[in-house]
């Protein structure tokens, strides 16, 4: 079946959030969207408050139009259409085009099925710098582009703590209000998190005051502290399971950060791209949509569509929000001196203002030590920064024999042109229960598309994996020969994985995945434990001391999908989740070969019964204890109630 004129007309539209906002900004974003494709809803979407207008607006399919999407293969006129539906800016590959035409296939009964105006889902951008690493580093990055903020920030998180990562963030707030002072002229900035309230029973938006904000649990500053930002927060979430589990961060309206991780501290390995380009306009309508309120004031830059940076694209530490601290490696290091020199010299243990605004920190003589986030230090000593400073390596250090195997958190993606992109999105789904109608968004579309078109491999890093979708489109692409990669955690989240419904553990699943196959078809599922990078084998995850939180999946070594969902029940079937798909074999192959640099996962393969063994033959002994029946229920809803609170794996 040909794309649908509805679907090529709403991709058409000139009529998008962001423009209607930025025309009438005493509105909202969210009653705004409502009367924008009136015309293709089967439903008028209700007149009353916000959160009656955000449950008629992100209404799911059922089951027939998903199964209508699984089982027809696009033809080349098909790819062609699809094609002319996005701003791509030149012919993406036929595989990212197949993926896309799934998508646009559920525009066909919502048009807000992408968590974005339609004319906004296809695009294209660039990725100038990729952290695979901790979440301090991570962090880092967002101080470093929040301190350089002229006009505005939009800063959304699932879970906020008050801990050294939000303190980190405080001092952003803080330094800017400082820096806007300078300027005269003030800041917006907005925030967006979810800590589940009462409140939302009745209203999902819960608008959060100063008294709420400088308590204990949050610990954000006073407005007496950052006085030069117009600063406004708002509480996200859609009762009883549609968490807010997006994390990202726009500023100026002129790039965007797509994270794995949450503003807390945790043990945990995490992935964050920079993304300039066009693709920004579209990440900035999903932050508008998201937030669905009045805003006051409004953001200052709805009016201003993205610009390319004059002079083009800037990559490495050219790009005005690139700082020493994100060099690694023998490389980094001769860049760091070099820079370090250009900047008259900088007093050991302090930070300065380097050429063009880059910040330089004096690093000691190189001891043999790995040069990591601008500074030498052990691999141990960086990863211990992510909240586990009692952990120690169980691999002895060995120098890289070539700088293409040295330990890079930062990947300073090489120069490259802009690639086509879809922002591929699922709104939050407060109901109970997984109903196959409850797969009718871009996220879980463009998952099950991947698998479906695959031709030769398919890579997948998740903290979780027991969504039944994902274990059957996995089965399915290996049993037609699809080699399919998976790194997972071992017990992560077990605690809430074990409820009904929610598929299981990753333990459970590996052993039930391998059962389900012939012995012939076994070998083209490459299952594995993260392990850390100084670690000798997987520890498990309740452990809190080497766990990873990487979202990624990457199909035929050329379309990467990134962003906040991870591969399970709670992912597919009701959190808010934002992710960029792209189509970029350089981008790709710079991916997989961070996650090979940064991680020893691909060394802890499971058997071909779905059990992981150590050189020795002996079996992982660390487990949670957590099991299935009455007890594992029990740890099951107090895994989950941790879990919302911010205290569990999410």
């Amino acid at each position: 079946m040909a794309i649908s004129e509805k679907a090529f007309s709403l991709t058409h539209s000139h009529n998008t959030v962001t423009a209607a906002f930025a025309a009438n900004p005493k509105s909202s974003p969210g009653h705004l969207a409502k009367a924008l494709y009136d015309e293709h809803h089967k439903k008028p979407i209700g007149s009353g408050g916000y959160f009656e207008t955000f449950l008629g607006m992100f209404q799911g399919g059922n089951a027939n139009e998903i199964n209508r999407i699984q089982t027809i293969e696009p033809s080349q006129e098909d790819l062609d259409r699809a094609a002319e539906c996005g701003q791509f800016g030149a012919r993406p590959s036929d595989l990212f085009l197949k993926i896309y035409f799934d998508v646009l296939c559920t525009l066909d009964t919502n048009p807000w099925a992408g968590l974005v105006s339609p004319p906004l889902l296809g695009s294209r951008g660039v990725v100038n710098l990729t952290i695979i690493s901790v979440i301090p580093d991570i962090i880092q990055h967002h101080y470093d582009c929040i301190i350089r903020a002229e006009h505005e920030v939009f800063l959304a998180t699932n879970f906020w703590q008050a801990s050294k990562s939000a303190s980190k963030i405080c001092d952003a707030f803080i330094e800017l209000s400082k820096r806007a002072e300078k300027r005269g002229k003030k800041v917006v900035v907005k925030m967006l998190y979810d800590r589940a309230n009462l409140k939302m029973l009745t209203e999902s938006h819960v608008v959060v005051e100063e008294d709420e904000w400088i308590g204990e649990e949050v610990k954000l500053p006073k407005r007496s502290e950052m006085p030069w930002l117009d600063f406004e927060l708002v509480n996200f979430h859609q009762p009883m399971l549609g968490t807010f589990h997006a994390k990202f961060m726009i500023v100026d309206r002129k790039m965007a950060l797509l994270c794995s991780n949450n503003i807390q501290d945790r043990a945990n390995m995490e992935m964050m791209t920079h993304l300039e380009g066009p693709i920004v306009d579209s990440l900035y309508d999903m932050a508008l949509i998201s937030w669905f309120r009045p805003m006051h004031p409004p953001l200052a830059r709805l009016g201003d569509p993205y610009q390319p940076p004059v002079g083009g694209y800037k990559f490495g530490m050219d790009n005005e929000y690139a700082t020493t601290r994100n060099l690694d490696g023998s490389k980094g290091a001769e860049l760091f001196k070099k820079l370090e020199q250009e900047a008259g010299g900088v007093p050991d243990g302090h930070a300065g203002e380097g050429p063009e605004g880059k910040v330089a920190t004096s690093a000691p003589d190189n001891e043999g030590k790995p040069f990591v986030s601008g500074t030498y230090q052990t691999i141990t000593d960086h990863l211990n920064a992510g909240d586990q400073p009692d952990t120690r390596a169980t691999l002895a250090y060995e120098v890289p024999t070539s700088p293409s195997d040295e330990y890079t958190p930062h990947i300073l993606h090489a120069p490259h042109g802009e690639c086509p992109m879809v922002l591929v999105n699922r709104a939050p789904n407060g109901k109970p229960g997984n109903p196959s109608s409850g797969l009718h968004n871009a996220q879980d579309a463009a998952w099950l598309a991947a698998l479906k078109y695959a031709q030769k491999s398919v890579f997948i890093q998740s903290p979780t994996f027991n969504a039944v979708p994902v274990v059957e489109g996995v089965l399915n692409a290996v049993r037609r020969g699809i080699e399919c990669t998976l790194y997972v955690d071992v017990g992560f989240n077990d605690g809430g994985e074990v409820l009904p419904g929610q598929g299981g553990t990753n333990e459970v699943v590996s052993k039930r995945m391998f059962a389900q196959l012939k012995d012939e078809e076994k070998d083209n599922l490459k299952f594995y434990w993260y392990t850390g990078k100084d670690q000798i084998k997987p520890i498990n995850a309740s452990a809190q001391k080497r766990n990873c939180h990487v979202k990624l999946m990457i199909v035929d070594d050329i379309v990467g999908i990134q962003g906040n969902g991870n591969q399970d029940t709670q992912s597919w079937f009701h959190s808010q989740e934002v992710n960029v798909m792209i189509d970029s074999p350089a981008v790709c192959r710079e991916w997989r070969d961070g996650i090979r640099r940064n991680q020893n996962t691909q060394y802890h393969r499971l058997g071909n019964d779905g059990i992981y063994r150590d050189t020795d033959g002996n079996e992982l002994t660390d487990s949670t204890g957590v099991t299935s029946g009455f007890k594992g229920v029990v740890k099951g809803v107090q895994g989950s109630i941790a879990r919302v609170r911010g205290k569990g794996g999410f």
